[in-house]
């Protein structure tokens, strides 16, 4: 178990059609490492604190809204995911669904970010997807 406590910097997402060819930029220019992840539509890098995800622009787990933008999804993990949901929710800045370990939310600015339970916390989800 991890002494960090309180919301942390999770994966963070691109959504491309060349993600192979933008995770082999990303490894070969930046230098990150192999990722995780077994997904044949997203290429896993890791950054050493925080993973890198490039995923296809078609991967339905994600709404077309966030799926659709050209930077970066940021996540961050929290403890107590529902009532970081039920907050987002009362902010009218939820987007999408909620997955019951994670839900995307857009800020005041328009920025999408993902939400997700810290893994000390237990879930049923599969991130390497």
């Amino acid at each position: 178990m991890s002494d960090v406590q309180g919301p942390q910097v999770g994966p963070v997402f691109a959504f491309t059609a060349k993600h192979a060819a933008t995770a082999g930029f990303y490894r070969e220019v930046i230098g990150l490492g192999p990722g995780r992840g077994a997904d044949p539509d997203a290429s896993w890098l890791t950054a050493g604190n925080a993973d890198v995800v490039f995923h296809s622009p078609d991967d339905r787990e994600t709404p077309p809204e966030v799926r659709g933008q050209t930077g970066f999804v940021v996540w961050f993990g929290v403890d107590d995911i529902k009532g970081v949901y039920d907050k987002a929710r009362a902010a009218k800045a939820v987007v999408g669904d909620f997955f019951g370990d994670y839900f995307f939310a857009r800020d005041p600015e328009g920025r999408y970010v993902g939400i997700h339970v810290n893994e000390e916390h237990g879930h049923g989800h599969d991130h390497e997807h």
